[in-house]
């Protein structure tokens, strides 16, 4: 009877969320236009490429991999910082250019909850926010006078169905989020439209040292951004950390990168031509893990770290071709942050 009562709680919560993400996707379509400006120069990206997640990971970047038992929930708070994630290069007489910070400065907040539907499914909701940001915003491109950003917004919130397993030192969650388009899209805080995200991670632990790897897609609809498309991209996170002082305090190192997997334009002046672009946003974090008391339910974390310059073009001009690498949009010149996370 329980496991019986158990599937049809799993079936019930799974036509709830078919049935939301219908309603949203028409609801949702008539905000194209918006996102397809004619400056091109869209505003429904978001800013933060961050996805922080309850559970037990170890990790920043990284979702647990292993799900709450029957009844159980997790929860999690994160406080980060970025800066300069939108920048922007525009002609001006100065043969330099001119740059806009378009995202100049972000105070984010994320509240996760995971919920254990049984001791094999789990359901999640994620719901960031923007404390306080700085910015010209997309206005800020074409006049100097523009307003700016608004300094709090909503970012799109998450739901998403969670399944573990687990092979001896080895465990692994397979999940599937969805990202409904109830952000500020207006304020580089949302996609202007769904984003389907199915994954998996895993995670080792062999004495004091454990790693830590998630694959994954994010699916959504693309949006001009000046010389790129920002849209649909995989997922990539590596992590290995180690235990300093048993589990009480322990320090990691991980990375992730989101390759666009949409094709992106190319370009041509009367001095150069642009071809063979590449979109990867990425960056690395490192960071210190506490677990104050032992019968504490309570994880700390406190790390921060920089963006990769993985994006990258090929310019060619009269005096040949050159390849050129940097760091695409969404990418902040770095990041700090703070976590809390409780675990019953």
């Amino acid at each position: 009877m329980p496991l019986a009562a158990d599937a049809r709680r799993a079936r019930t919560v799974v036509l709830g969320l078919l049935a939301s993400w219908a309603a949203l996707l028409v609801t949702s379509s008539g905000r194209a236009a918006e996102c397809a400006p004619d400056s091109g120069v869209s505003t429904c990206l978001d800013a933060d490429n961050l996805w922080w997640s309850a559970g037990s990971t170890r990790f920043t970047s990284i979702a647990a991999t292993t799900t709450p038992r029957r009844g159980s929930l997790t929860f999690a708070a994160m406080v980060g910082y970025l800066d300069r994630p939108v920048l922007l290069s525009v002609p001006s007489p100065d043969p330099e250019g001119r740059e806009v910070n378009v995202v100049r400065g972000a105070v984010g907040l994320t509240l996760a909850y995971a919920y254990g539907l049984s001791d094999g499914l789990e359901l999640s909701l994620a719901t960031p926010l923007v404390l306080h940001q700085t910015g010209a915003g997309a206005e800020g491109i074409t006049s100097q006078s523009a307003p700016p950003l608004t300094a709090v917004a909503v970012r799109d919130p998450r739901v998403g169905l969670g399944v573990p397993w687990r092979q001896g030192a080895f465990a692994a969650t397979a999940r599937v989020e969805l990202a409904l388009p109830l952000g500020d899209a207006r304020q580089y805080a949302g996609a202007g439209g769904l984003t389907l995200a199915p994954g998996v991670s895993g995670s080792w632990q062999v004495g004091r040292v454990h790693a830590a790897l998630e694959l994954g897609v994010r699916l959504r609809r693309a949006v001009p951004f000046a010389t790129a498309r920002v849209g649909s991209q995989g997922f990539a996170a590596l992590g290995v950390g180690a235990d300093l002082w048993q589990e009480r305090l322990s320090v990691e190192l991980e990375a992730f990168a989101l390759p666009s997997l949409v094709s992106q334009p190319g370009r041509q002046d009367a001095a150069s031509r642009v071809t063979d672009g590449v979109l990867v946003p990425a960056e690395w974090l490192a960071s210190l893990r506490t677990v104050p008391s032992r019968d504490a339910n309570v994880a700390l974390s406190l790390g921060g770290g920089t963006g990769l310059p993985l994006s990258s073009e090929t310019r060619e001009t009269a005096t040949g071709a050159s390849h050129e690498r940097f760091a695409g949009v969404t990418t902040p010149r770095f990041r700090l942050f703070f976590g809390v996370r409780y675990q019953p």
